[in-house]
């Protein structure tokens, strides 16, 4: 019986450079490198950043990789020497260096130095002066290709392919080579403890240190294939990444008492080319790289257990004591305490014992208690047509449904009884009666099953169960599911239907458990999750919806402690307290078509189609590693990547990112650190905590085009479905500055310059007024005062009044913010007194500009509403320019004081009629107390917009409508053709 181990195959569709793995390496953070013949890589978490030659790599085929004492990354490559990274730049040694060659096998570091084996000998690099030292190399036949390095005794050795192992003396001025121990073919020397693992041609030799030092040659030969690289865990396992090089018996082994046990399928890979294995003990990992294939992540610490079981289909499980029966398509299999089968009732032994049955009871005929034609038994069935439906358990005997019959099996694991019964679905009363379910007959229940007395409950009944899928007791109640008919409960020896009695209107229902509060779980197949009590009164205190739950059909329903366990063709719902956890085949539920569930103590064990899971619950529950910290991988400005020659033109670090406000579209990728599996995580940002979060996302990459000038403290929430945690992440804090027309001293620039525009225009606009025609004239003339009435003296001089205050208590924010306000509406102005016509969308954002500076006067407290129709369109619909300005100055000036307790002001617009719309401005304020304070104020806005109305719009008679009231304010409304 084997068990899969979860593991996931990364290659070149991943972000991998190349699928030719040539050397893996783990750094002293736990960071995967991978040295392949297209580059290097840095894994974290599933990302992959890549290095090569454009970068400074020495050379692309990288054979082994290493870090020294001040954690500089050492490279060898077949071809271009050796290349140290120290996390900026590459240094790059060859034999200009004084390197022996240019071919490079290995790095291994020992104190300040970076020991090299290449294709002629060893050469020695001092990792803080870079210089190169070479050992005198001994006489040899073959090219000295030295493959492997190890320490021991503060002393390094390294192996040779062809002449065997050797010792670096350096005790002297110069460092020599000592012959050890001459040795034919040795492709990977590996120590542990005092056991030496050398790699042979087709097989492993074993050797004792202690021995080869004292000139003992003798060792141990066993195994097969070429092992290229060993890898030790936790649990002291050796592994042996293993490549035949000519013949087809490469592949993942485990080392064992002296044996090569291959361990590939059992781990999930599937290549026969393996050149390398190294171990994350803090994730306890193993990977394996592939010469052909990629990268293999393995997560040893399985927490699911998956079993063969010969490729049976498993159908239900049961248990007595420490045994575990499981019922499946072959039969019944009876597992010890070990998990080891101590007995098997095969199709065989179920039917003999059916025949022989028969033949004694001579008497019973084949319709026997049969009411219903569609499940007359069929007593000609072969034993390979054999089906089975269930396993009952009750006291010390299990009851077996299935297409022949009803069969017991006592504790001994013996057939003992067999009734001549075909039910989809059996069970147990709590009063230990026998049910008995006929799909299209109604029920049968038995006081005693084996005398096969019974009463039958006809199906015409309303409380009489119908389509059951699920019997279960609970204390003093026994529950039957209905997949069309709801729920029925049998209690005080009658059966009863909730939705008959209209005590829960759902229909269909197929999977019930019980919590460790007695409540009860229900659930359809496609539906929602619910959890009832029915302890005394019926109440159902939680629906679960099924948007909630991962996955369209729910194939199981479990509960374990305070947790649910929901299974759907996605995986496993770990559901809690609103929490959802998903445990996919990333966990190792590789196959997630699950036919039965049960727990037993603190694991759950799932039936599929091809075998069946165990699964340790107090570890699948306990709250899970997630990410721990998020860091920004690389940044683009403008399409342009941020890079050491052109980083001072951004002032950036790892935190804060300041531009000109030009630079403002960015593309950011990030990596989630210190979570155990990358496809469980989303992520989803807000440029500011005020703002919303954007949608989740699995992409580790944000793209933010055209940020307005500001300051973004950039956050990511990073969820993870496998810890079912949120977590809210500083990404980085965006300073993108402001544009020079905004600051302060071009603001007044700008407003001095308008200034003399204005009057220059005037001037100009005067003169050539007088020889246009009369309705020209008026129009300019018109044009021109609803300009000056914009921008009249008094509100400018009240502008720069409050300007002035703001600066002069020192509040620089306000200040700014005024003049920024003041500048936009300047600009405003500017741009709409050129038109006879704007957009409503236009006035509109006129308005809001022209309220706020007004409005800051009053600390804001005027609370200003727009109310528009769906009806009207404010993007093409125009009216005459800044026609409403005048009227809501008045508001400002006249209709509010400081004791007034609440003031409002309303603008709508509405569709009066199809082509006219009707535009109201409403106040609160002192209404006819202001009426003649504002008299000649009101006559003489009020007549200028009549003049440009009739000029504008000839056709539209009184178009202006002011309507003042004793203690409500004024209401102006105003009619326009649009």
């Amino acid at each position: 019986m084997g068990q899969y181990f979860p593991s996931k195959n990364y290659s070149t569709t991943d972000g991998l450079p190349n699928n030719a793995v040539r050397s893996l390496f783990l750094d002293s953070k736990n960071i995967l490198w991978i040295g392949t013949e297209n580059g290097v890589s840095r894994m974290e978490n599933g990302s992959f950043s890549n290095l090569d030659e454009t970068d400074g790599l020495g050379h692309n085929s990288c054979w082994d990789i290493n870090q020294d004492r001040n954690g500089s990354m050492w490279f060898a490559s077949y071809g271009g020497g050796i290349s140290k990274y120290d996390g900026k730049k590459f240094t790059v040694f060859t034999t200009k260096n004084g390197l022996l060659a240019d071919k490079t096998r290995k790095v291994f570091p020992f104190k300040n130095k970076m020991y090299v084996g290449t294709e002629q000998g060893v050469s020695i690099i001092d990792i803080n002066t870079n210089k190169v030292v070479t050992p005198k190399v001994p006489p040899h036949k073959e090219d000295f290709i030295s493959i492997s390095f190890f320490e021991y005794k503060d002393e390094v050795y390294f192996a040779t392919i062809f002449d065997g192992l050797f010792k670096i003396d350096e005790s002297g001025s110069s460092p020599k080579n000592i012959p050890i121990f001459l040795h034919k073919n040795t492709y990977e020397l590996t120590l542990y403890g005092s056991t030496l693992y050398s790699s042979n041609e087709g097989f492993i030799d074993k050797f004792f240190i202690n021995d080869i030092l004292k000139g003992k040659s003798s060792s141990v030969k066993f195994g097969k294939s070429m092992v290229w690289q060993y890898a030790k865990d936790k649990r002291n396992s050796i592994f042996a990444a293993a490549w035949g090089v000519y013949k087809p018996d490469g592949g993942l082994y485990k080392v064992e008492n002296d044996k090569m046990l291959d361990v590939s399928e059992f781990y999930g890979i599937d290549s026969k080319v393996l050149l390398n294995v190294v171990y994350d003990k803090s994730k306890d990992i193993l990977y394996v790289g592939s010469n052909d294939k990629g990268i293999y992540e393995v997560r040893l610490d399985k927490i699911i257990d998956y079993n063969l079981f010969d490729s049976k289909a498993v159908i239900d499980f049961e248990n007595l004591e420490k045994q575990k029966l499981i019922l499946h398509n072959k039969g019944l299999t009876i597992l010890d305490s070990n998990k080891k089968i101590s007995k098997i009732i095969s199709l065989v032994d179920f039917k003999n014992f059916e025949v022989n049955f028969l033949n004694k009871a001579n008497k019973v005929g084949t319709k026997q208690g049969i009411e219903s034609r569609d499940f007359e038994l069929d007593f000609t069935i072969p034993a390979s047509g054999i089906e089975f439906y269930e396993i009952v358990k009750k006291n010390n005997s299990f009851w077996i449904g299935s297409n022949i019959g009803i069969f017991e099996i006592n504790s001994l694991g013996n057939i003992i009884n067999y009734l001549p019964k075909h039910s989809l679905k059996i069970g147990f009363t709590y009063n230990g009666k026998f049910i008995e379910t006929i799909t299209y007959a109604g029920t049968r229940l038995y006081d005693n099953v084996h005398s096969l007395v019974n009463k039958h409950f006809s199906k015409f009944k309303k409380n009489t169960p119908q389509y059951i899928v699920k019997i279960l007791t609970n204390k003093d109640k026994t529950y039957l599911l209905s997949v069309f008919n709801g729920l029925y409960v049998y209690k005080n020896n009658q059966f009863h239907s909730y939705l008959a009695e209209g005590i829960w209107k759902e229909k269909k229902f197929k999977h019930i458990a019980i919590n460790n509060k007695g409540q009860l779980i229900l659930a359809a197949e496609f539906g929602n999750v619910f959890i009832v009590d029915d302890s005394k009164a019926f109440k159902i205190l939680k629906t679960i919806s099924k948007k909630e739950i991962v996955g369209n059909t729910i194939l199981f329903l479990e509960s374990y402690k305070n947790f649910i366990l929901i299974g759907t063709e996605k995986g496993i719902n770990l559901y809690k307290d609103g929490v959802v956890r998903l445990i996919d085949k990333e966990q190792g539920l590789k196959d997630a078509t699950v036919t039965t569930s049960r727990i037993f103590d603190n694991q759950l064990w799932l039936g599929t189609k091809k075998g069946y899971y165990t699964i340790n619950l107090n570890r699948l529950t306990a709250p899970q590693m997630t990410v721990s910290e998020i860091a920004v991988s690389s940044i683009a400005v403008n399409n342009i990547p941020i890079s050491s020659s052109n980083y001072k033109w951004f002032r950036f670090n790892s935190k804060e990112l300041i531009c000109d406000y030009k630079d403002n579209s960015f593309s950011i990728d990030f990596i989630p650190k210190g979570h155990a599996f990358s496809n469980k995580l989303k992520f989803r940002y807000r440029l500011k905590s005020t703002n919303r979060w954007s949608p989740y996302s699995e992409k580790t990459n944000l793209f933010l085009p055209y940020l307005p000038y500001g300051t973004y403290n950039l956050e990511v929430e990073v969820f993870d479905s496998n810890a079912g945690k949120a977590t809210i992440f500083k990404l980085l804090k965006i300073q993108i500055k402001s544009p020079f027309w905004m600051t302060w001293w071009f603001i007044a620039l700008i407003i001095l310059v308008v200034f003399n525009v204005l009057v220059y225009l005037i001037f100009k606009s005067k003169k050539k007024s007088r020889e246009k025609a009369v309705i020209q004239k008026r129009i300019a003339e018109t044009k021109l005062e609803a300009l000056l009435s914009q921008m009249n003296p008094h509100f400018t001089f009240n502008a720069m009044n409050a300007i002035q205050d703001y600066i002069i208590s020192n509040d620089i924010d306000n200040s700014l913010k005024y003049i920024g306000e003041f500048s936009q509406l300047i600009r405003k102005t500017l741009e709409n007194s050129s038109k006879q016509t704007i957009t409503i969308e236009e006035e509109v954002e006129y308005l809001k500009s022209y309220i706020s500076i007004e409005n800051m006067r009053f600390d804001n407290r005027i609370v200003t509403e727009f109310n528009i129709d769906n009806n009207v369109d404010v993007y093409h619909s125009k009216i005459p320019t800044m026609l409403l300005q005048p009227f809501v100055e008045n508001v400002f000036v006249h209709a509010f004081n400081a004791l007034h307790p609440a003031p409002k002001l309303t603008i709508s617009f509405e569709m009066f009629s199809k082509n006219v719309m009707e535009c109201k401005i409403i106040d609160n304020g002192m209404s006819l107390k202001a009426l003649e304070k504002s008299k000649i104020h009101q006559s003489k806005g009020i007549q200028l917009t009549k003049e440009r109305l009739s000029l504008l719009q000839n056709s539209n008679v009184n178009p202006i409508d002011i309507q003042f009231t004793e203690n409500n304010g004024t209401t102006v409304t105003i009619r326009l053709t649009v």
